[in-house]
């Protein structure tokens, strides 16, 4: 037997989290962080997703909350971080990236190999995904841009790329 009521799902290192069509969320997993510990009373909930041991919730006015492990600072949304449209946390990263309505980004947490330092003048984002020491994201002229680490070539998107939707 399933959670009834399912709309979205996200899985971190060792945690999921689920929004449910009421727009609450409930998660499960190891808790070492409190990455499961939902907070009381959190309600309008457009979007879930979860880090390596954090979780983070965009709600429906364009706010983020986070909670869970903060060491990086991953759970601390910035001051001034409005009108929020899409969120992304790597499943084994400690960091978080945002999505805003005019098409900026904006992440935090985690820098290690520059995974939080958007490109200079990155705008017309439509779409952002985030590994584990990584961003990509799609821009409105079906361009992928990726910075992070590049170990293993992750941010090398080939320049024949191109047409994204």
């Amino acid at each position: 037997m399933g959670l009834l009521g399912a709309s979205r799902t996200a899985a971190g290192h060792s945690h999921t989290v689920c929004l449910k069509s009421d727009r609450t969320v409930v998660a499960w997993g190891d808790n070492w962080a409190g990455q499961t510990t939902v907070p009381s009373g959190l309600r309008g909930v457009t979007q879930v997703c979860a880090g390596m041991f954090h979780t983070a919730v965009l709600h429906g006015d364009g706010a983020v909350a986070a909670w869970g492990y903060n060491y990086y600072g991953q759970c601390n949304t910035p001051l001034g971080l409005v009108d929020v449209i899409e969120i992304a946390a790597g499943a084994g990263g400690n960091h978080t990236v945002a999505l805003q309505r005019n098409g900026s980004v904006v992440a935090w947490g985690s820098n290690q190999y520059g995974q939080c330092t958007s490109p200079f003048s990155l705008g017309g984002v439509t779409q952002v995904a985030a590994g584990i020491f990584d961003v990509a994201v799609l821009k409105s002229d079906g361009k992928v841009v990726a910075w992070g680490d590049n170990v293993e070539g992750q941010t090398n998107v080939p320049s024949n790329l191109g047409g994204v939707s």
